[in-house]
């Protein structure tokens, strides 16, 4: 035993002496260091113009206040070409603001009917234009006082409230000639005469003032929680909405229930309809509302950067989604030649939805309890130190492929320079001279690939802070600390490095070539990297499941939205116990052909 340590120990030194090989070992421990390095930096100097969201119009900026008094006509600013900054009533509206746009678009079609009065059939309807567009204007301006970024939860209520003012303006008018205000109407909203009559005009006069009193009120709430950022008076504001929209749909759904009446030929299309308004109801009471008071109970404000926003968005988004999502019968599976495409038989699709119903129940139990906890899993974390470890998991694809080189080379130089008869000279075994060759690479690849993935997490808490490492991850079953979510999927990463390994060091024995050992699994790597994705987009492909190539790159399970997770989605049965079992048996084989080979073949070179 004491002879065969020498010998591996002599074999690791051999291997390390080689300047080549020991530079490539050095920058993949430097990368390792180098990659948190490079993102901090690039988190900490953003280039200029640099947009972290994804937005429909210039947004997120600020408001200058003047002087602001009633009557001062619309200014432009000093560069209105450029649209630099629009000036109303004293106030300053910059580009950057989220409502500069919804001003800007009123200003200039204002200025138009102004130019263009034969626009409308009588000085009256044109009054009536320019007063709505005025109560507009008057309407975003407010918010633009208050509201420098999209993202401020208080947003949304800028649509909400545009329909109250069609609303007040409406019943403000009602006396006026109808034609002209219909002329207004049906410009500004489409509106129909009918609905006009019905919802306005034809009502008691002691409804109107009720319903132009509670639309008043309904709008100095609003602007109270505007003006005051009064966030426990928004969610009970939304709720009260979000009721009478369930009292809306309610409505409906009797309508078409009397529809059906009306016409017995359309129950099926009419009462899909009904059952889709059953599900937003549904949604609203056992989605929205409940999440609307556990942001009022936990005090998480809509639209902040914050862990808490991506679980609770996480819960919301699942929820909507499994309302939409079923598995059809057998006979309507059928009946849609894409679903046998995809899936191939109907159990393999009942299999592959049930698994997306798990996976998305799952989710949303994982988000409760972070909630619940107040410590984020760390899918909520994105960019801290947890994921960006997780992600840093592809590390063991590179060492494989420097596996691949020390294997390739180990055996075949040997055989090439003629100093593989120096090694028979030895009084040991071919089997053990085998047997150190292929143990000395292997911890040289291993110990880079886990000192690599442990500088990495280390240099993770440094540049991203190490609090983030103190939160559990969850499963159903409970929680666990990072490490001991951590340590098992790095250790399964080495199986496709020894894999890889053992299959170039095979190839090495049998071939006795460098640069045919070397060639063959790294083309055989790159060829895996490229038809994978191509795949997991095509028919059904539940054969790869039982082959090597989904796991040889065993990283990719742990990692969201990568290419096995595509064919996870699909159904394809992949199974990680059975990856590993298949990639070491596989070693084994390769392993023992080496050897047999060698131990058979005449050393003649």
């Amino acid at each position: 035993m004491k002879s065969f340590l020498r010998q591996l120990k002599f074999e690791i030194l051999n291997i390390i002496r080689s300047k080549f090989l020991m530079i490539i070992g050095i920058l993949l421990l430097a990368a390792a260091i180098a990659m948190p390095v490079i993102d901090f930096a690039a988190s900490r100097k953003k280039p200029d113009g640099a947009i972290d969201r994804p937005i429909p119009m210039p947004m997120n900026g600020s408001v200058s206040v003047k002087s602001a008094r009633v009557g001062i006509p619309v200014l432009p600013g000093p560069d209105m070409g450029n649209r630099d900054s629009i000036t109303i009533d004293g106030i300053t509206i910059n580009s950057d603001n989220p409502f500069y746009w919804n001003i800007y678009h009123l200003v200039q079609e204002k200025e138009y009917v102004e130019n263009d009065r034969e626009r409308f059939s009588s000085p009256e309807a044109l009054d009536l234009y320019l007063s709505l567009m005025d109560a507009e204007i008057q309407h975003h301006l407010k918010f633009a006082m208050h509201i420098t970024d999209y993202r401020d939860y208080r947003y949304d209520l800028n649509w909400r409230g545009q329909e109250s003012i069609y609303d007040k303006f409406t019943f403000e008018n009602a006396d006026v000639s109808e034609d002209a205000l219909l002329e207004v109407l049906q410009q500004r909203r489409g509106m129909d005469p009918e609905y006009l009559r019905s919802k306005y005009l034809d009502l008691p006069p002691e409804e109107k003032l009720a319903a132009l009193d509670r639309i008043e009120g309904e709008l100095a709430e609003l602007y109270s929680i505007l003006e005051n950022n009064d966030f426990p008076l928004y969610v009970d504001y939304r709720i009260r909405m979000e009721s009478k929209t369930i009292e809306d749909l309610k409505e409906q759904i009797a309508k078409q229930e009397q529809e059906i009446i009306n016409n017995p030929s359309q129950e099926d299309i009419i009462n899909n309809i009904i059952e889709d308004l059953k599900r937003q109801i549904a949604l609203i009471e056992e989605n929205t509302i409940p999440i609307l008071q556990l942001r009022l109970e936990r005090n998480i404000i809509p639209g902040e950067d914050t862990w808490q926003n991506s679980a609770l968005s996480e819960i919301e988004n699942l929820r909507n989604q499994l309302s939409y999502t079923e598995i059809v019968s057998e006979e309507e599976f059928n009946q849609q030649p894409w679903l046998a495409q995809q899936y191939g038989t109907y159990q393999k699709y009942v299999d592959a939805m049930q698994a997306q119903i798990d996976e998305m129940n799952n989710n949303i139990i994982i988000a409760e309890k972070s909630i619940d906890s107040d410590k984020p899993d760390m899918k909520f974390v994105s960019d801290g130190p947890r994921n960006r470890t997780v992600r840093f998991l592809s590390y063991s694809v590179f060492i494989a492929l420097f596996a691949v080189l020390l294997g390739g080379w180990l055996m075949a130089s040997e055989f090439q320079q003629g100093t593989i008869r120096l090694l028979m000279i030895r009084p040991k075994t071919r089997t053990k001279i085998l047997a150190a060759k292929f143990l000395s690479a292997l911890i040289i690849s291993v110990v880079i690939y886990i000192s690599g993935s442990l500088l990495n997490a280390l240099t993770n808490g440094i540049c991203f802070g190490f609090s983030d490492f103190a939160y559990p991850n969850y499963t159903l079953a409970g929680e666990i600390g990072f490490l001991a979510y951590y340590l098992p999927k790095m250790l399964a990463c080495i199986v496709p490095v020894i894999f890889s390994y053992a299959f170039a060091f095979m190839l090495s024995v049998l071939i006795r070539n460098v640069a045919v050992s070397i060639a063959v699994p790294i083309a055989g790597f790159i060829a895996n990297t490229i038809f994978m994705p191509i795949l997991a987009y095509t028919g059904s492909a539940n054969w790869i499941a039982y082959t090597p190539l989904p796991y040889m790159q065993l990283s990719s399970f742990f990692i969201q939205y990568s290419v096995m997770q595509e064919f996870i989605r699909r159904g394809v049965p992949l199974n990680l116990t059975y990856g590993i079992i298949l990639l070491l048996g596989l070693s084994v084989l390769f392993i023992g052909t080496a050897v047999y080979v060698f131990r058979k073949r005449d050393i003649v070179n």
